[in-house]
C-alpha cells in the first residue's frame, strides 16, 4: 500500500527527533567522560546525520579511555 504524503512527512519527522535525540546522548556522554570536548568534536557530532554511526560512537565513547581511542571517521 502506498504511503501518503501525511505518513512520508510523520515518518520524516520522526527520523529526524531520532537522530537529534542520539547526538544529544552522545554530546552528553562525550562531556561526562572527556570533559572538556573539543570544539572540533562537538561540530562534528553535531551535523552528523546517519543513526547508525551515531550507535557506533556511541558504544566507542563509552568503552574508550581517552578521545584518541575513538574512530571519529567513517570508513
Amino acid at each position: 500500500m502506498a504511503q501518503t504524503m501525511a505518513e512520508y512527512l510523520i515518518q520524516q519527522g520522526e527520523e529526524h527527533g531520532e537522530i537529534r535525540a542520539k547526538r544529544e546522548s552522545l554530546l552528553k556522554l562525550l562531556h561526562l567522560r572527556f570533559d572538556p570536548v573539543p570544539e572540533t568534536l562537538i561540530a562534528k557530532v553535531s551535523v552528523m546525520r546517519s543513526l547508525s554511526r551515531l550507535d557506533t560512537l556511541f558504544e566507542q565513547v563509552v568503552t574508550a579511555q581517552t578521545l584518541d581511542e575513538i574512530e571519529w571517521e567513517d570508513k
